[in-house]
Order: structure tokens, then C-alpha cells, then sequence
């Protein structure tokens, strides 16, 4: 039986409408806490069809509550800073409170799968996600190089990342401050580790990102605010799909799944990890350093 320490505490966890924020959005309800959600599409999961068959209700705010915990969801899209300020305190609200905020939103694309129209032209050379054992549209590729990035491409990425990442922490932070108590988790990417020049302007949103919480966690630790950091490498999501043909460059031989960035999540909202902040917790299973062996 699952140990409900998170009991009494609500969670915040954006782009949790799938993929990794739903993994550890369920992981949390498990360990008692309530539950807020924010995605830009609640119901973004659809067009992937290994997410589909992960759901077990309507969306993830109805799982939570099947799990006997408060939840509620928003369908905001972060990248504004004041529809994300609105939005968190509509939930400090409604739920009494703010003391964890697990900031997942993001995404290495420039267009996602549900924003593809029927029929739009699509190049497959530019098409991530679709992969072994999954049927389904993928994500729009960025192109262009460190050197050379379209504009509105470099700043779609940078906004869906770093600044929405940012505008979260910001909106949060008073809160907890106010209350002297709070876990806030950051999602960066082992992309930050391995650099590739195609996928640069998500590596250097997620460098980024790793840089912003270790400033922040100087800041907030006199109030008690543990700032941490996990940075995924090839996990199993619908978005990005199966990749086991890969495990040959990972030191434990499998990909990764969702369930173990919630593990790692779990242990740095939790008292497990009081006595930890400013880190950057990499879950690749020691793919990082491929290039050593």
C-alpha cells in the first residue's frame, strides 16, 4: 500500500495533460495530493496513440479524482505571463494553497500533432514522433541550425520552454513564499549534456532552464522552498514513441518511461529530499555519456 505522505498538499503540474506531466501527476495523487493541471489541451493525449491507451478516464483531472484526491484543470497556454499568473491563482483559490509545482510544459517542435489541421501539408522529413509500434500524426520538427534558425521558429521554442517555465516559477513563487514552504520542479532535457545542432534551440531553452533553477533555488532556500531540476533522456512517450532500437547507447539497455521521471519527481517533492536544491537530476540511464564508451 502506497504511503499517502503527500496528503493534505497540492500539487501543480503544467503540460500534464499526458506523456511525463500525467506520469507524474498520477504519481502524486497516488501519494495523496491534490492535483491542478495545465496544458494548452486537456484532452492533447488524443492524438497519440500510445497516450490514448494509457488513459483510464475522459482526461487526467478524472483520473485523479478516481485516485479519492481533489483535482481540477485549465486549459492556458503559458507562454502569456498573465493568462499563467491568472491561472495560478484561480487555483490557489479553489484548492486552499500552492506547495509543489512540477513545470513540465514544453516541447522541442514547432507545431504540435493536435494543431496540424486535417489535410494540411505536412513534409515527413519534418514529422518527429511517429515511430515502431505507433500509429498517429507526430510533432512538427524544428530545422534551420545554431547558426541559422527562423525567427518565429527560435522563439516557439524558446517560449513553449524557458519562458513558460519561468512565468510558472514567477507566478508561484509568492505563494509559497507567503506560506514558507514548497517543492518547485523543473524539467530540462539531456539534450543539455549531448549537444546537436538540429535540435539547438530546445537544448538551449532546457540549458537554460537548468541555469534558472539553481538561480532560483539560491533565492527561494531562506524560505524553505526546495528548487530542483530532473533532465530526461530518450523516454517512451507518444510524442517522441518507442526508441528501444536505441538502447545499445544507454548504459541500463532500455529506454526510459514516464514512471521513472515521476519516481525521481516524487523523491524531490518529498521529505526524502529535504536537505536537496539548485540540482540538476539526469533520468537517461546513463545515456549522457555514450560518447565515453
Amino acid at each position: 500500500m502506497v504511503e499517502k505522505k503527500l496528503s493534505g498538499k497540492v500539487a501543480l503540474i503544467t503540460g500534464g495533460a499526458r506523456g511525463i506531466g500525467r506520469g507524474c501527476a498520477l504519481r502524486l495523487a497516488k501519494l495523496g495530493a491534490d492535483i491542478a493541471i495545465i496544458d494548452r489541451n486537456l484532452k492533447g493525449f488524443e492524438v497519440y496513440e500510445f497516450e490514448k491507451k494509457q488513459m483510464t478516464a475522459a482526461t487526467v483531472v478524472d483520473e485523479g479524482k478516481a485516485l479519492g484526491v481533489r483535482a481540477m484543470g485549465l486549459e492556458v497556454d503559458l507562454i502569456d505571463r498573465v493568462a499563467t499568473e491568472t491561472a495560478i491563482a484561480e487555483i490557489a483559490k479553489k484548492m486552499g494553497r500552492i506547495d509543489i509545482a512540477v513545470c513540465n510544459a514544453g516541447g522541442g517542435t514547432v507545431k504540435f500533432a493536435d494543431e496540424i489541421k486535417p489535410g494540411e501539408a505536412v513534409k515527413q522529413s519534418e514529422v518527429m514522433g511517429v515511430r515502431k509500434g505507433d500509429v498517429g500524426p507526430g510533432d512538427i520538427a524544428t530545422t534551420g541550425t545554431p547558426s541559422d534558425c527562423p525567427q518565429d521558429m527560435l522563439l516557439r521554442v524558446l517560449n513553449n520552454n524557458l519562458m513558460s517555465c519561468m512565468y510558472t516559477c514567477m507566478a508561484v513563487a509568492p505563494y509559497m513564499k507567503k506560506q514558507r514552504s514548497g517543492r518547485i520542479v523543473t524539467v530540462s532535457s539531456m539534450e543539455i549534456f549531448i549537444p546537436r545542432g538540429i535540435l539547438h534551440p530546445y537544448g538551449t531553452a532546457k540549458a537554460a532552464i537548468a541555469y534558472y533553477t539553481r538561480a532560483l533555488a539560491q533565492e527561494l532556500g531562506p524560505y524553505n522552498i526546495n528548487v530542483n531540476c530532473i533532465a530526461p533522456g530518450i523516454i517512451h512517450t507518444g510524442r517522441l514513441g518507442e526508441r528501444s532500437h536505441m538502447a545499445q547507447q544507454i548504459a541500463l539497455r532500455r529506454e526510459g518511461t514516464v514512471e521513472d521521471c515521476a519516481k525521481v519527481v516524487e523523491f524531490l517533492v518529498t521529505d526524502l529530499s529535504d536537505y536537496v536544491t539548485g540540482q540538476i537530476v539526469a533520468v537517461d540511464g546513463g545515456a549522457r555519456d555514450q560518447r565515453y564508451t
